[in-house]
């Protein structure tokens, strides 16, 4: 893979994946057994890199500058095919008119990543293609529901310790210093596992493929994941079904996440409760910000859409289809529901807003526990965000 040319993946913004994306372009976030972008070079088989526009950088984590590359593809084209990316010269959209790939002078690119689209398409060829692309929340869900299954089939399988119960035949994969104690199951009879560096999985915990669990991550006792992507340094407990945690997601105690996104450095406190399903087994439909129109999902279930660097309390209940922004303080005593506003703090005696500077401290001392710091340029995002909150 090494020899072949680098592709460049793009987030450009065209999405209304709302807080999901504020501190890090779409191709990093989780939900592919892996991030996207790690998905994309699984399927075009080349290496990758990220890039992102002005406004979209990944203020999560280090990036580094990218290398010249003359095919640039979107980050939002959810299955990527070798045989329908573009010639030198032309450009792939989607029969809906999403830009999903770019064959073309680094300077085209850059007009790409300038925002500047109508450049690129007035200097390439178009090529209509029928391609599924990934536009608010839920399509992450449906990304996981069609990625998870065909990445964890083609892991290699490695020896699994004594005292593991492995029950079926798909594979099962421990990545170097990853550490699955005696006691646990690893049921793969629909799908695979693959377990990174240096994660653990507790005794007593059961694992329901197609599962994925990142570098460094922790399963503890008696917790149940099905069907799910957890990310890096994540801390996972009760029962997880069908969700994606971005890195750094604590949510070691009892309850349960289903069909659910949560956010980087989110904190789910003991008994948190994430409902999936509606009374009336209807469609769930969402409403992505305050006062927004709500917007069909084409899906029975849903859970909840968690931003970044939202606390819930103990006994916390989501209801179904929620989307709680950015920083949110979840303390109330009935039902969250709806769409929450970022940095909302709401507990049983009213609603209000974080003090920004207590946020900052709060956040700096939650980091602080994982030897981590906030870089200067999450901060400022942060700050931006704040200041922008009651911006039409």
């Amino acid at each position: 893979m090494s020899s072949s040319p680098i592709v460049s993946v793009i987030d450009d913004g065209s999405h209304h994946m709302g807080s999901l994306t504020a501190h890090r372009p779409l191709w990093a976030s989780h939900g592919a057994g892996g991030s996207i972008l790690s998905w994309i070079q699984h399927l075009l088989g080349r290496p990758t890199q990220g890039v992102a526009m002005l406004g979209q950088e990944d203020v999560l984590a280090a990036s580094g500058t990218p290398s010249p590359a003359n095919l640039m593809v979107s980050a939002r084209w959810m299955e990527p095919d070798p045989a329908l990316l573009p010639e030198f010269g032309e450009h792939v959209i989607s029969e809906d008119g999403v830009l999903l790939a770019v064959h073309a002078d680094e300077e085209i690119l850059h007009a790409w990543r300038d925002g500047d689209v109508v450049r690129v398409q007035d200097a390439t060829s178009a090529k209509v293609v029928a391609a599924k692309t990934l536009n608010a929340p839920w399509d992450l869900l449906d990304l996981l529901n069609h990625a998870l299954g065909r990445r964890m089939e083609n892991i290699t399988p490695t020896e699994v310790p004594s005292g593991v119960h492995v029950l079926g035949n798909a594979p099962v994969r421990l990545e170097q210093g990853a550490q699955v104690d005696p006691g646990v199951v690893l049921d793969v009879e629909a799908g695979g596992i693959w377990i990174e560096a240096n994660a653990r999985i507790r005794p007593g915990a059961v694992l329901v493929g197609p599962v994925h669990v990142g570098p460094d991550s922790i399963v503890r006792e008696q917790a149940i994941v099905r069907g799910s992507d957890i990310g890096p340094m994540c801390r996972v407990g009760g029962e997880t079904n069908n969700s994606i945690l971005q890195g750094w997601c604590n949510r070691a105690h009892e309850g349960h996440v289903g069909d659910s996104i949560l956010g980087a450095w989110s904190n789910l406190g003991a008994g948190t409760t994430i409902s999936n399903l509606l009374n009336s087994y209807e469609e769930v439909s969402v409403r992505l910000t305050p006062g927004a129109s709500r917007h069909r999902t084409n899906r029975m279930f849903v859970g909840a859409f968690v931003g970044d660097f939202v606390r819930t309390a103990i006994g916390t209940k989501i209801s179904t289809g929620t989307v709680i922004g950015t920083g949110a303080m979840l303390a109330e005593e009935s039902t969250i529901t709806g769409a929450v506003p970022s940095f909302a703090w709401w507990t049983p005696s009213g609603r209000r807003t974080w003090r920004f500077d207590k946020f900052v401290t709060s956040l700096q001392t939650a980091m602080a526990r994982r030897d981590q710091v906030p870089s200067a340029e999450l901060l400022q995002r942060l700050r931006e965000a704040f200041t922008h909150l009651n911006s039409p």
